[in-house]
């Protein structure tokens, strides 16, 4: 089940890129030949009207007038799309087309096409189609200008199949004008030949692809049209991001003399690039990955101003709220993903007749997915937060000389780091200790939530830390996981028992029925992953909190004194080389994270996933 509120029109294959057409969500398929001299493939094309049994056709000459669009901070290029709006046979239609292909040997994009009345962005944004919608929701507050114009003179060509008789594509030769920038009176000329597919059969095409490589000595394209253009008018665009690949770290390792202030800014600096990077993607809602990578972004941003801020300005820790707010709609749209997803599946794995009755249930959370979604946008594009996000670079600008003489007098980051990692640690451990069998799933959320806490906080500085951190990070996801997975279950359990108790009037009798099933099957699996979080937690809690402890210590001991240090002591307390604070009772420290073996949880709702 797709994972967002807009339901593209049905779209037919045959019929992509026809003006006056409903909206459209296709795949564009087509190989690009970079063609020096157009007249000697026309002139091929002209011979062979019969090409191993395809018939190869001349149509009209075309004229096009294309203007590609962006906002000033490319949103529509980070959520992986072009924006064109194209005039053609007296036509309008935008078009939103994928950046990134599917296959290496040709272009496999996505293309989501509408007409238009008009060649204005305005009109864009009174769309109510598939492009205008995806459009607003990514480009937010901030308005469209135009990136570059290309006029295209295309002779065009169909092919079509003899036996059985079909449409199998179009080849073009386009002679396409760039208006160059900086100057230039002369525009940059583009040739090139295009064949694009009509339908799923790209077989003979691709033949016929190869012979005109062959005979007419073509090659591949290296460049499309739109990274010519942007080339033409002398633009950059940012680096696309790819959120399949592991994130990287916050901040490389930590210097010797960088002093606490300055690492958190530097922190702050690149997690605020990476927001500006994962926004837009999110605000599309095609992507729970994105909407992942945004939360990440923003609980690291939180966790900086949390863990360092006693170190930074007071305007800039006051901020943190803002951040809050921004987490807090993040997670309500995570929250119905997770019903989604769980619903999804379990429909999946029930027999044929009984599907239908698992509908209605899966429109109510859609809408209520859609509902989370225009919440999300709206506090995203609130003024407070958008000034927020926009004057964010400027407050985290590099220091000035006197400024850094000024943060040298504080205490260095490897001085002041394993306090702060340490005061989450023990909290983590205060609330596994008072763990039982009796236990809630509001107490198991607990320490979720502080394993989670830690594990943001040790991310931010692992490079600096090597193998201990490492290893710690890797007991922490195995018993977040673990905790995860527990509270998803709960979760869903209590979700559907609350609807069921005033059900819409269009669950019927059956949909209850199935309802109650899922409830159950859910409340067991919360059940049984507690009775699983002993051993994960032990992990985190012995010799790997002692290794990385140890490493943070070794480290300390290394950093230069900073004026507060060699005075006492600075803003937090130290913590003894045996990883306890002064007035720990040994009582207080006798088997300190001990989880009982807990085999259920006693009924209570859950807490939010946030």
């Amino acid at each position: 089940m797709a994972l967002r509120p807009r339901q593209p029109a049905s779209a037919s294959a045959s019929g992509a890129g026809s003006a006056g057409t409903a909206g459209l969500d296709a795949r564009e398929i087509e190989w690009q030949l970079a063609a020096p001299d157009l007249g000697v493939v026309q002139r091929w094309l002209d011979r062979h009207t019969v090409v191993d049994h395809l018939i190869v056709q001349p149509l009209p000459l075309q004229q096009l007038h294309d203007t590609y669009l962006d906002t000033e901070d490319w949103r529509l290029f980070r959520a992986g799309f072009a924006l064109r709006l194209r005039e053609k046979d007296g036509h309008v239609e935008a078009t939103l087309k994928g950046l990134r292909s599917a296959r290496d040997d040709l272009a496999d994009r996505r293309e989501i096409s509408e007409p238009l009345p008009a060649s204005d962005p305005k009109a864009l944004a009174h769309a109510q189609g598939p492009v205008g919608s995806r459009v607003r929701d990514v480009a937010g507050v901030k308005p469209l200008r135009t990136l570059f114009q290309v006029r295209t003179s295309r002779q065009r060509y169909a092919v079509r199949s003899r036996k059985p008789a079909a449409d199998l594509g179009e080849i073009a030769l386009d002679e396409a004008r760039f208006a160059r920038s900086n100057g230039h009176r002369r525009p940059m000329i583009l040739t090139r030949v295009e064949l694009e597919a009509v339908g799923s059969e790209t077989g003979p095409l691709g033949q016929l692809a190869q012979r005109l490589r062959t005979e007419c000595e073509l090659h591949p394209a290296t460049e499309n049209k739109f990274v010519v253009g942007l080339r033409s008018a002398s633009l950059e665009p940012p680096r696309l991001t790819d959120l399949g690949r592991k994130a990287e770290p916050v901040q490389p390792g930590i210097d010797a003399s960088t002093g606490a202030r300055e690492f958190a800014f530097a922190s702050l600096r690149r997690l605020a690039d990476e927001w500006q990077a994962h926004e837009p993607a999110a605000r599309l809602g095609e992507s729970p990955e994105a909407l992942h990578a945004l939360r990440v972004t923003g609980r690291r941003m939180d966790t900086i101003l949390s863990l360092f801020g006693a170190y930074l300005p007071a305007a800039l820790v006051r901020s943190r709220s803002r951040v809050k707010r921004l987490l807090d709609a993040l997670g309500d749209v995570r929250d119905v993903d997770i019903r989604l997803e769980t619903a999804a599946r379990f429909r999946g794995g029930l027999p044929e007749e009984d599907r239908g009755a698992c509908e209605p249930l899966l429109r109510q959370l859609a809408s209520e997915r859609e509902a989370a979604r225009a919440a999300l946008l709206r506090a995203l594009d609130a003024k407070p937060a958008r000034h927020w996000l926009d004057t964010l670079p400027a407050q985290l600008a590099p220091a000035a000389p006197a400024t850094r003489r000024a943060s040298a007098r504080e205490a260095t980051a490897l001085a002041a780091v394993p306090d702060l990692i340490h005061t989450r640690y023990r909290k983590l451990r205060k609330c596994a200790r008072r763990l039982n069998p009796q236990s809630s799933l509001l107490e198991y959320h607990k320490v979720r939530i502080r394993a989670k806490k830690l594990r943001y906080a040790l991310e931010i500085v692992a490079p600096t830390y090597s193998k201990p951190a490492e290893q710690m990070l890797t007991a922490l996801h195995k018993l977040q996981n673990t905790l995860g997975d527990q509270h998803d279950a709960g979760a869903v359990a209590q979700y559907l028992k609350r609807i069921a108790a005033h059900p819409p009037a269009s669950f019927s009798p059956q949909t209850l029925f199935i309802m109650g099933r899922m409830a159950e099957l859910n409340a067991r699996e919360a059940v049984r992953l507690s009775g699983k979080v002993g051993k994960p937690w032990r992990k985190v809690h012995h010799n790997r909190w002692q290794a990385l402890h140890s490493q943070m210590q070794a480290l300390r001991r290394k950093a230069p004194e900073t004026t507060d240090q060699a005075n006492g002591g600075g803003r937090h307390a130290r913590v003894h080389s045996k990883g306890r604070r002064k007035g720990d009772s040994k009582g207080q420290r006798k088997n300190h994270g001990e989880l009982a073996s807990a085999p259920g949880p006693r009924p209570h709702p859950p807490a939010s996933g946030r």
